[in-house]
């Protein structure tokens, strides 16, 4: 008897625990290795805003760690011309919205850009420019779990963007 009512507390005990970080909202998936949420992202000129025709296409995933307190992305960029800049920013499709990383830039020539063209950077909570989207690397995640992001790199052709995508819940290997 005091064995099956152990087992019936220790139960308890977790299933509050785990109702709190429930509520809380602060649960976030991560796989058997610890790592945090993964994103990706397939950039067209097609869901710029108002769209935009191009030959340039691009990809970028953001890997956080399990404890939400850095991310590492790898950004592509291909047929890319004179790309001045490339963000995280805070909006859903078909929306602009605010800067709120930094990904590369401002380089008022622009590179040309035809593969990988950022690999295995980092930020954290002190890269956040704007707080539409929250003031932490946790709020971000949720952010992109909601739909509420997208990476956009920029050009001089274009310099409110030339390809865009809306970060979705993924992102395996490039």
């Amino acid at each position: 008897m005091k064995i099956q009512v152990r087992t019936l507390l220790r139960v308890a005990a977790i299933s509050l625990a785990l109702a709190g970080l429930v509520i809380s909202g602060v649960v976030f998936a991560s796989d058997s290795s610890g790592r945090g949420p993964k994103f990706k992202a397939g950039l067209s000129g097609a869901n710029e805003v108002p769209a935009v025709t191009t030959d340039t296409t691009g990809k970028a995933r953001i890997d956080f760690n399990a404890d939400l307190t850095a991310a590492k992305f790898s950004l592509t960029v291909k047929n890319g011309v004179r790309v001045t800049q490339a963000h995280i920013h805070c909006g859903p499709a078909g929306q602009n919205g605010p800067v709120v990383v930094f990904l590369a830039g401002f380089h008022d020539r622009g590179w040309d850009v035809d593969g990988k063209w950022i690999s295995d950077a980092s930020f954290t909570d002190a890269n956040i420019v704007n707080t539409a989207c929250g003031a932490t690397l946790a709020d971000l995640a949720q952010a992109m779990r909601d739909g509420q992001t997208y990476v956009n790199a920029h050009t001089l052709a274009h310099p409110a963007g030339e390809v865009r995508g809306q970060l979705e819940a993924g992102g395996g290997d490039d």
